[in-house]
């Protein structure tokens, strides 16, 4: 089974929306991506902008309901288009030589507006799973977010590495 990430728009403030769970919400996939979450779509959010949510996936054995932990970024459209602008020189830097992302990043700006929906979250639940817990997802996530938004890590020489945790990039080449 393909793990999957989605990049959503939506007109309420929420993680993990859902047509089911979430009554009169609209709902728009923007973009999908199989194994990986693109880096790219990290550029948008800030680590303060991650939020935790409970979500019920089945009953155990025993009827009990089995409760997960998951964790997403959440922002206004124009805050994210507004942090894009000043995250992608960072990622960037992270991969010296691949080129330019800058037609990438005017390309989801326009997606972005084009959804005419406040609110953009990642959901990236499959591609949690693959993680011990959600903490240690979550712990990820966060310090991928500090890096693209400025802040350095002691100890953390090789921003690539850290990054291509959450996106299986070929070792050289340009970015497409």
């Amino acid at each position: 089974m393909a793990r999957t990430a989605f990049l959503l728009a939506c007109d309420q403030e929420t993680i993990y929306p859902s047509p089911e769970a979430d009554e009169g919400i609209t709902l728009k996939a923007l973009a999908v991506d199989e194994e990986n979450i693109p880096l790219l779509w990290l550029c948008l959010f800030g680590p303060e902008q991650l939020y935790q949510a409970e979500m019920v996936e089945a009953e155990g054995e025993d009827g009990e309901e089995i409760v997960t932990q998951l964790t997403a970024p959440l922002a206004r459209v124009e805050d994210a288009i507004a942090r894009l602008e000043k995250t992608v020189p960072r990622l960037e830097a992270a991969y010296p030589g691949r080129g330019s992302l800058s037609n990438h990043r005017d390309l989801l700006i326009q997606v972005l507006r084009a959804s005419g929906l406040p609110y953009v979250t990642i959901d990236a639940a499959d591609i949690s799973d693959v993680f011990e817990t959600d903490e240690d997802f979550a712990d990820l996530l966060a310090v991928c977010l500090d890096y693209l938004n400025g802040v350095d890590h002691d100890g953390l020489d090789e921003p690539s590495e850290l990054l291509s945790t959450l996106c299986d990039l070929p070792e050289d080449g340009r970015f497409l």
